[in-house]
């Protein structure tokens, strides 16, 4: 008998006519480490969220067929009892996160459960050197990084000891040094502890490799695959965009045999004679564009910390500019700088005129910023209400341009719909439209690929392409290496609150650590400017 068992499972969330899952079915053994990818909206978040229960006895709708763990039906079992077998850790950290402290964060959960006071004690603190933050314990929540808050909500997962725990895109946040931490931990949980874990996750490269078995979603229907080699030979053309592109590049080249993981790929290629098409990196075309934006001897602080200290740069009009860096570098911090929103030192200048001496609404005529977070943005009932809002509030609504939008981002069929009631990837795109309807002249965009897909990444570069060649500029935060390399054309990296790194991407990427693409990283033995699949794809032959 299987630990995990869905059987038949379908749901309806409620006032929807047609079901967020169908007939799903699947089967997990104790240890086993599922990842399950599809679409932004497929469904992947429900399915975790009736395998622990809360739907629908938190989220209301209609459900029928069956989920058992360990032989009994969850809908048998007492909130107690359920929190023993299986936990979730969110999307979003902060959505979990109640009390001022991280040790009382990390024993909330037990109090709850009624765990004796002598258990719970030993059990935070084991959980916390477990997940390598026991120097938090006494720090206070709102005071740490993205990444700090996301390991304190795995913390406060593991500290039950259940058998099975999901993590809904447990690195969407998290830039590549905090990613890698994050999937080391999962791992150790999985492998040290025997805890079954089904990780959903749209950045599919890092995870690939440490899984057990793949499953994808596609409009509420699943389908597993038993491992990792059966995906690779088996899945369809519209389930291979979830393969990592290094597999993807041995797919496409024709390789026999499919790498064990990434290391063996880089061996693999390096043992094997590759035509590669000569390029060089065309210097970008100088061209005399004005500056919109001054950066001079800024700085910022947060309290007593310095954010940002001694920036200096330029922005000229028409440049796609993508900007990296660890969690708490001052990527943020410095776009809502530019937007007014933060107090700073030095001087900023639009168009030759100081930041702080504009109004957010005059900035916001020429600048669209569309943050981190897309709830910020929500606060109409209806998709289409949302987005024409931000152009009401300039009397220059247009509806062509509204529904254009809300197509070319792939929402215009939920244009009716509560944005609160979309899935994250849905909600980011519906955040992005808001600000792309005003056609600003330069864009900022905090982690804009945030819960897309690979596909839905993709129709976002390019409409960003074409804004960008219309003479928009664009400046966008990111921690997707792979996704900036394809589209951008100035790349800067920032570490402490300063900027490291600023010029194009053979300059900035070629001798990346962590900061460049796992294609670069396969073939940079063979050439170095190899850095998006589409590169190695064209100019590679076996």
């Amino acid at each position: 008998m299987s630990y995990i068992e869905v059987n038949n499972l379908n749901f309806t969330y409620p006032l929807e006519k047609e079901r967020a899952l169908k007939d799903v079915n699947l089967s997990l053994e104790k240890n086993d480490f599922l990842l399950v990818a599809g679409r932004s909206g497929s469904g992947k978040s429900t399915l975790a969220r009736a395998i622990v229960g809360t739907v629908p006895n938190f989220y209301g709708g209609t459900i029928g067929g069956e989920i058992k763990i360990d032989g009994k039906a969850i809908d048998k079992m007492s909130h107690q009892e359920r929190a023993k077998k299986i936990t979730m850790v969110f999307q979003d950290p902060e959505k979990q996160l109640m009390m001022n402290k991280v040790h009382r964060e990390v024993a909330f959960g037990l109090e709850n459960v009624g765990v004796d006071e002598g258990i719970i004690k030993r059990r935070v603190y084991e959980a916390l050197q477990f997940t390598g933050i026991l120097d938090l314990a006494d720090r206070d929540v709102t005071s740490l990084s993205g990444g700090e808050k996301q390991k304190v909500a795995v913390a406060s997962a593991l500290v039950y000891m259940p058998s099975c725990i999901i993590l809904d895109e447990p690195t969407s946040q998290l830039d590549p040094s905090s990613a890698e931490e994050m999937l080391n931990i999962v791992k150790k949980i999985n492998e040290e502890l025997g805890i079954t874990i089904i990780v959903i996750e749209q950045r599919v490269n890092r995870w690939f490799d440490t899984v057990d078995s793949i499953a994808v979603m596609n409009r509420g229907s699943l389908q597993l695959f038993k491992d990792k080699k059966d995906f690779y030979c088996n899945c369809s053309e519209k389930q291979y965009m979830f393969m990592p592109d290094y597999l993807k590049f041995f797919k496409q080249l024709g390789f026999k045999d499919m790498p064990r993981n990434f290391k063996d790929a880089r061996v693999k290629v390096l043992n094997t004679p590759i035509k590669m098409e000569k390029h060089e990196e065309a210097a970008a075309a100088e061209k005399d564009q004005p500056a919109i934006l001054s950066v001079k001897k800024m700085g910022c602080k947060c309290g007593s910390k310095e954010v940002l200290s001694d920036l200096n740069f330029q922005i000229k009009k028409g440049e796609f500019i993508s900007i990296m860096g660890a969690n708490g570098a001052g990527k943020s911090t410095l776009l809502k700088s530019i937007m007014g929103l933060k107090a700073y030192s030095g001087s900023v200048k639009l168009y030759g005129k100081e930041i702080r001496k504009m109004s957010i609404r005059e900035i916001a005529q020429h600048i669209g910023y569309v943050s981190q977070n897309p709830n910020d943005y929500l606060s109409k009932n209806s998709v289409y209400e949302e987005v024409r809002f931000t152009m009401d509030n300039y009397d220059i609504y247009d509806q062509k341009i509204v529904e254009n939008v809300l197509k070319e981002l792939e929402i215009y069929e939920f244009k009716d719909k509560n944005p609160r009631d979309l899935s994250g990837g849905q909600r980011q795109r519906v955040a992005i439209a808001t600000i792309l309807v005003l056609q600003p002249d330069m864009i900022l965009l905090d982690e804009p690929t945030r819960g897309l897909e690979s596909a839905l990444k993709d129709k976002l570069g390019r409409m960003l392409q074409k804004l960008n060649d219309r003479g928009t500029t664009i400046v966008l935060v990111t921690h997707d290496t792979d996704f900036a390399s394809s589209f951008c054309r100035r790349y800067m990296i920032m570490f402490n609150g300063t900027v490291v790194a600023d010029g194009s991407r053979g300059k900035v990427l070629g001798d990346g650590i962590f900061y460049t693409t796992s294609m670069n990283k396969l073939l940079r033995e063979k050439d170095r400017s190899i850095f998006t699949l589409e590169d190695a794809v064209r100019r590679c032959e076996i």
